[in-house]
């Protein structure tokens, strides 16, 4: 019988157990002194150069020693990847590993300039704010100091990191940048009109594949194509095909003016002047509003496109 960590270790989604493995193994080596800081940390020259190309993946692993820093970025990794994974991408988990695939690249490409040789901090500072946009709605208790708006999270980082450190924040607003960039590219962009419903960070056909992700080209399909025009209200328009046209409701009044004379010439209907007229509507009057059934008395035309 497994223990509770066991179980809860092995009820983590793919890419948090993978990534949390990865960091504590990694600082465990640390803290053997089986490896160095200067091992790890990513450079061109050195990765692409002299050929040390694990550097690509060890520069995301670290997070330093053993610390408060530590166990705080690695909760933050636990918690806010495992509620994406498990939450906004839950039938994506392609799109989410190729999203960070993706991000990772990014921050990889302007590292140069901000002279930030380990980037696991900038990595979990754009997983935290893309968590942030996806549960806004959320409150959370920031050590238990105040309880805030999970929209504020990211913000409030940065400025208690900003005290701690004595440092003006460049690399955390950098993260929180490329952060905001792959959340609109990813869910924002897809919902406008003019992106003709085409998803920018859509995973490639042989890693959904790998990780039994549906593709989705119909639902693609029906994103690009065109709303549905409303129907026709066959008794609201008055162009009906002549085939297809629906009499008019008259009432008994209207009908009997328009109805020609067919009697005799010289015949006198003088004598049914007083009398009542016999017809099949004597029983009412003309037809009120009221009086009309409420399929016919309101009619709603579709004006918004069906839903999916």
């Amino acid at each position: 019988m497994p223990n509770p960590l066991e179980e809860w270790y092995l009820q983590l989604p793919p890419f948090t157990r993978i990534y949390t493995t990865g960091i504590v193994l990694l600082t465990l080596a640390l803290q053997m002194e089986w490896v160095t800081p200067f091992q790890l940390f990513y450079t061109y020259h050195t990765t692409f150069v002299q050929g040390e190309y694990w550097r690509l993946a060890t520069s995301f692993l670290f997070l330093g020693g053993f610390s408060l820093d530590w166990v705080l970025n690695v909760y933050f990794i636990v918690r806010y990847c495992r509620d994406l994974e498990e939450g906004s991408y839950l039938n994506r988990p392609a799109d989410f590993v190729w999203m960070v695939f993706l991000m990772c690249i990014a921050l990889l490409a302007i590292s140069p300039y901000l002279e930030a040789p380990f980037l696991g901090d900038l990595l979990v500072a754009s997983l935290t704010y893309m968590w942030s946009r996806h549960y806004s709605y959320l409150f959370i208790n920031f050590m238990g100091l105040f309880t805030t708006s999970a929209a504020y999270l990211p913000w409030i980082l940065v400025a208690f990191s900003s005290l701690v450190e004595n440092r003006w924040p460049t690399v955390d607003l950098v993260a929180i940048s490329v952060g905001h960039v792959f959340w609109f590219l990813s869910e924002e962009w897809p919902r406008r009109v003019e992106s003709g419903g085409v998803r920018v960070l859509k995973a490639p056909r042989p890693l959904c594949k790998l990780m039994h992700q549906d593709i989705d080209d119909e639902l693609d399909a029906d994103a690009n194509a065109e709303p549905l025009e409303p129907a026709a209200d066959p008794v609201a328009d008055p162009a009906n095909d002549a085939g297809d046209a629906i009499p008019e409701r008259t009432s008994p009044a209207t009908a009997e003016a328009h109805e020609p004379d067919q009697s005799p010439a010289g015949s006198d209907n003088s004598s049914n002047a007083g009398e009542p007229v016999q017809s099949d509507h004597a029983s009412t009057s003309a037809v009120q509003p009221n009086d009309l059934p409420p399929t016919l008395h309101q009619r709603t035309p579709y004006s918004e496109p069906l839903s999916e």
